[in-house]
C-alpha cells in the first residue's frame, strides 16, 4: 500500500485496560479528553491547521501500538464521537480511517473535523507538554525499514548516525533504532528492545521546562531518568508501552 502521507497524525494505543493507563498518564501530567467516551486521547498543540497531533487509547485484545498518518483524501470506514467539555459544549469528531499497513503497523487517516482535538481546555497539561516531537521505534535492519517506509509514506529518510535512521512527512519524525542504539541512548532508564520487531516504542514531547516537570513527577511516585539535555524520561510501563522523552524548550 501506498500513500501520500503530510504527516504522522496520532499513536493509537490498543490497550486490555486503557482507563488504568489513563491514570499513569494524569500522573505524568497530562490531560485527557473526557471520561465516558472511547477513545480518550492526550492531544497536543498542533502543527498545523488541519493535522492535529494526539495519542488515542482504544479498548481491545491482544494489545497494539499503530501508526496514523495523515492523507488529504482517502475512503474508508467512517468513525465519529462525541466529547462534553466543561463548559457543557459538545465536541463533535469525525475521521476516515483507510486500512492497516506496516509493519510496524500504521494506517492512512483524514480528519472530517481535526478542530475536535485542538480544544484549549485539552491542550493544555500541567506538566508543560506543548507539542509531539517524534516517535522512536526499533528495528533489526532501521536503514530497510525506513526505505520501505520511504516508498509506502512517500517519504524522505536520514542517516542520524549508525544504528539510527530518521524518517520524515511532516513536523513530527520517525526515529528507527537498532536494539543497540536504542538502549545505549535510553540507557539512563534502562529501556529493553521488545522481542518481536520491528515496534513502537516511543514518543517524544516538547515541555516548556525540566525543572517544574521533575518536580510533578516527584510529587506522583513517578520514577524518571535524566539524559543529556535536560531530557526527562519515563519507562514505557507508565504509558501503555511507550517510553516517553520529554524535551525542554527553555
Amino acid at each position: 500500500m501506498q500513500i501520500s502521507a503530510r504527516d504522522i497524525d496520532h499513536l493509537s494505543l490498543t490497550l486490555g485496560d486503557p482507563d488504568a493507563t489513563a491514570s499513569r498518564l494524569q500522573q505524568l501530567g497530562f490531560t485527557l479528553t473526557p471520561e465516558g467516551v472511547e477513545p480518550r486521547c492526550v492531544c497536543f498543540q498542533p502543527h498545523g491547521d488541519d493535522i492535529p497531533n494526539y495519542i488515542e487509547l482504544l479498548q481491545g485484545d491482544p494489545p497494539s501500538l499503530s501508526l496514523a498518518m495523515n492523507v488529504a483524501e482517502l475512503d474508508g470506514e467512517e468513525r465519529s464521537h462525541a466529547w462534553e467539555t466543561e463548559d457543557g459544549f459538545m465536541i463533535d469528531a469525525g475521521t476516515v480511517v483507510g486500512e492497516t499497513g506496516g509493519p510496524p503497523s500504521w494506517f492512512p487517516v483524514r480528519h472530517l473535523t481535526p478542530e475536535a482535538f485542538m480544544e484549549p481546555e485539552w491542550i493544555v497539561h500541567p506538566n508543560g507538554a506543548l507539542a509531539l516531537m517524534a516517535v522512536h521505534a526499533v528495528a533489526e535492519e532501521p536503514a530497510k525499514l525506513a526505505q520501505a517506509l520511504e516508498d509506502a509514506w512517500r517519504a524522505s529518510t536520514e542517516e542520524i548516525f549508525d544504528g539510527c535512521v530518521l524518517v520524515k512527512t511532516g513536523a513530527v519524525e520517525l526515529m528507527i533504532w537498532s536494539p543497540p542504539a536504542w538502549q545505549l541512548e535510553y540507557k539512563a532508564i534502562e529501556v529493553m528492545a521488545p522481542e518481536r520487531l520491528p515496534a513502537i516504542v516511543g514518543v517524544t514531547v516538547a515541555v516548556e521546562r525540566a525543572r517544574p516537570l521533575q518536580a510533578l513527577l516527584r510529587a506522583n511516585n513517578v520514577p524518571f531518568g535524566l539524559a543529556e539535555g535536560d531530557r526527562v524520561l519515563t519507562a514505557p510501563d507508565h504509558a501503555g508501552g511507550l517510553m516517553i522523552e520529554f524535551l525542554p524548550q527553555n
